[in-house]
């Protein structure tokens, strides 16, 4: 198979317009793909009708639009090609108004309280900067059509319509500041991306057996495997061939959607993987990050597995995140966050390399809300992920620039060095001036910076957005200020060494290149001023819920208060949603599974006189004045509602559920395996 020759077949991509689009119409089309001019009727007039020929020719039976509500998941209602003319006659139709505007029930999605149950209409509309595609299906195919989702008033009910305005009112930003800055100002900027999703793949035989696996993702009891990932010998490993020929499956079916698939390996723990994309501009970074995540659901299960992408899946191993690598590029293919080769490049450089960290700095109680969840709340913090306080590594060799740069010098870095190996015959190795720090949420890593606090069932929209709009408003403080600087008489090098170097006075707070799992940091941090939101509701009520932490997103016209309130709700809710079933199947688990294990041990060990069983016997009696606590609680948790509710799952709930889990797990180490009913974590982190 050559990939060349499959890739994107099933992308309505450029190749496929040329050849099903005039001259006059692919140029308009492209017009409006690459620099955002409005479509007439006439043109989607004829878009639609190459859209359906093409569709057609592919087996395809139906459309959608497809679109990301504020679930966090894709959706889409189809609807068929097919319709009648005026005798009957079954004809296949496809027209402008279909392609560029779709109807679904926004009442049945999360509102947040735009809308009541009764109001039940939404709008999804066309996005034509994203390409169509075609998914497969096991008898026909569907059309699918890149959309947003707003409701009958206008409000935004998904994540992408907002990540598009983040990054046009980024791009404003950046033109501004090389404008003031006086460097060359392209025509188009744009945001590149490239998400390293790591998932664990199970037995699905196994995973079945696991209730608490299929309802919540993650398994709320089980001791730690014997091996785990002690020996530190599935990193890179050699892939399983019956993972390999699912990862092949799954890479041949994005081909095939326009999705660049790049780099496949063993993550750290047993059972856990890693997929990884080439960098694309985010709007499409983040519909193909979409695409990643159903391919890998849909072909997990043709193979016989069972695909997690929860943040936390097992206690005592790592987590899962999704590494977001992220940066700054225009048409002319330069990347402003590539040193460059001469002391001009290198000061615009420092322009925005400072610019991202002051916006992180600004706005890091965002940041850190705009990835938490329930389930990454169990991720962040522990050995293989980054802690809750959001800070910024960015090594020795720019520590040393920005140091320099505060005391009003500007120093270039030294050139990378050669590693010496000591076997001549081997090639030069070049050292980068830049480590890479894996306790770090936002690192620097050569020429973007990887936001690695993304959880890895997360779409990239809202941590992306708030990314986006935080160095934009970072961006238009350095512009004016170097306005400021130029007015005063300064020369341009002057003005913008000086700007930097009062921003950094202030931001510097937020670099810290050491370990940031240290008891260290965390008092570090605290005499710095940073923020440390140990959890989602924390998280949330610093953030969304602060009127002037979120004021910049209203400010740059990237969210409403309305939709920012939405968002809360939304996000309070769902969190509290997750704790409340997690609770309920625990208890269930304890009921139908572990207590009846349990006293038949109980029964054995009190048939053997010399064996002391009285520390078995204290855990059974714990974890049923454990059980019946978090029962009680669970029946008044029900009658709290919003913040309040997310509050009390957060401190009461969930420290419930860890001391019964402890208890929990203490029973099944001591409990024979022929007695114990599900698989165990020896049994199931193996493939």
């Amino acid at each position: 198979m050559k990939v060349s020759k499959i890739y994107g077949t099933l992308t309505f991509n450029d190749r496929i317009m040329k050849d099903k689009l005039s001259y006059e119409v692919y140029k308009r089309f492209k017009k409006t793909i690459e620099e955002g001019e409005p479509i007439s009727k006439e043109i989607a007039e004829c878009i639609a009708h190459a859209l359906k020929e093409w569709a057609i020719e592919n087996n395809c039976t139906h459309y959608t639009h497809w679109f990301h509500p504020l679930t966090g998941l894709t959706a889409e209602k189809h609807d068929a090609f097919l319709t009648f003319d005026g005798d009957l006659t079954p004809i296949e139709r496809f027209l402008a108004d279909e392609l560029i505007q779709g109807e679904p029930d926004a009442s049945s999605f999360p509102s947040g309280g735009t809308r009541s149950t009764f109001e039940a209409r939404g709008y999804t509309a066309w996005d034509p900067q994203s390409p169509c595609f075609i998914m497969e299906g096991k008898k026909s195919n569907t059309l699918c059509i890149p959309s947003v989702f707003l409701s009958y008033n206008g409000d935004s009910l998904d994540k992408k319509s907002v990540l598009l305005k983040s990054i046009k009112v980024l791009e404003e930003a950046t033109k501004k500041v090389l404008e003031i800055s006086e460097f060359p100002v392209p025509e188009k900027v744009f945001v590149t991306t490239g998400p390293e999703q790591e998932y664990y793949l199970l037995d699905r035989e196994v995973f079945e057996k696991r209730e608490d696996l299929v309802i919540t993702g993650r398994t709320l009891l089980g001791a730690n495997s014997v091996k785990g990932q002690k020996l530190e010998d599935h990193y890179f490993g050699s892939i399983p061939d019956r993972v390999k020929y699912f990862m092949e499956d799954v890479e041949y079916a994005l081909y095939k959607l326009g999705v660049p698939a790049k780099t496949r390996h063993n993550e750290v723990a047993p059972c856990q993987f890693e997929l990884a994309p080439v960098f694309e501009e985010l709007n499409i970074a983040a519909d193909h990050n979409h695409l990643v995540m159903v391919m890998l659901e849909k072909k997990a299960r043709e193979h016989g597995f069972a695909l997690l992408l929860h943040e936390k899946p097992f206690k005592g191993l790592n987590g899962s995140g999704k590494h977001n690598n992220w940066s700054i590029a225009d048409n002319r293919g330069i990347n402003y966050l590539s040193p460059g080769k001469n002391r001009e490049e290198f000061l615009r450089f420092l322009l925005f390399f400072v610019g991202v960290i002051n916006g992180v700095y600004k706005h890091e109680k965002f940041i850190r809300a705009s990835v938490a969840s329930a389930a990454n709340d169990h991720r962040l913090g522990g050995n293989e992920a980054p802690p809750s306080i959001i800070s910024v590594f960015v090594g020795t060799a720019l520590g040393n620039v920005l140091e320099n740069l505060m005391e009003g010098n500007f120093v270039e870095p030294e050139h990378s060095k050669t590693l010496e190996i000591g076997l001549s015959y081997l090639p030069q190795i070049e050292r980068h001036n830049t480590d890479r720090n894996r306790t770090s949420p936002v690192a620097f890593t050569g020429n973007k910076f990887e936001f690695r606090a993304v959880g890895s069932s997360q779409p990239l929209g809202l941590p992306n957005t708030v990314l986006n709009a935080s160095v934009a408003d970072s961006f238009n403080e350095i512009s004016n200020l170097i306005k400021s600087e130029k007015d005063s008489g300064k020369n341009r090098e002057e003005a913008i060494l000086s700007a930097l170097s009062k921003v950094l006075k202030n931001c510097r707070k937020v670099i810290f290149n050491g370990n940031g799992y240290s008891k260290e940091w965390l008092y570090e941090a605290e005499k710095r001023g940073l923020s440390n939101l140990k959890n989602t509701p924390e998280a949330l009520k610093n953030s969304f819920g602060n009127e002037k932490e979120r004021d910049f997103l209203i400010k740059l016209g990237i969210l409403s208060e309305r939709e920012l309130n939405a968002r809360l709700n939304i996000k309070y809710d769902h969190y509290s949603k997750v704790v409340d079933i997690e609770a309920k199947m625990f208890v269930k688990m304890i009921k139908k599974y572990v207590r009846n294990a349990a006293f038949k041990q109980a029964k054995r060990f009190a048939e053997v006189d010399f064996f002391d069983s009285s520390a078995y016997m204290k855990s059974i009696k714990s974890m049923e004045e454990k059980v019946k606590v978090l029962i009680g609680e669970i029946e008044h948790f029900e009658s709290v509602e919003g913040e309040k509710k997310a509050f009390f799952a957060a401190n009461t709930v969930i420290p419930l559920m860890e001391k019964l889990r402890e208890v929990v797990d203490f029973i099944e180490t001591e409990t024979d395996k022929s007695l114990w009913p599900i698989p165990d974590y020896d049994s199931m982190l193996i493939l």
